[in-house]
């Protein structure tokens, strides 16, 4: 039941201009799961990684927000350069 909570919530979300612009500006799937209680919402974290795929079927702010949504409840993104370990390339000190 809480997965269609979460698809009901982001289905009102694209109807009503503020409350998108509250869900656009989410930074956390915390926060997410807070605006949507406040709504009348109940859902977790967990549930609204249930209902990504009925979210992603939908075009427009939907399948959009899906994107988002990815974004905050997987994994860490950082910038670093996959480049891992790296062969020496300096002289060995002599041991005496």
């Amino acid at each position: 039941m809480s997965k269609e909570n979460v698809v009901s919530f982001l289905e009102q979300a694209a109807t009503n201009p503020d409350l998108k612009s509250q869900v656009q500006g989410v930074a956390a799937a915390e926060d997410l799961v807070n605006l949507g209680q406040a709504q009348g919402y109940s859902f977790s974290p967990e549930n609204v990684q249930e209902a990504i795929p009925a979210l992603k079927a939908n075009q427009g702010f939907l399948g959009d927000l899906v994107e988002a949504i990815l974004e905050l409840f997987g994994p860490t993104h950082d910038d670093y350069p996959a480049t891992g370990v790296q062969p020496f390339s300096g002289e060995l000190p002599s041991h005496r």
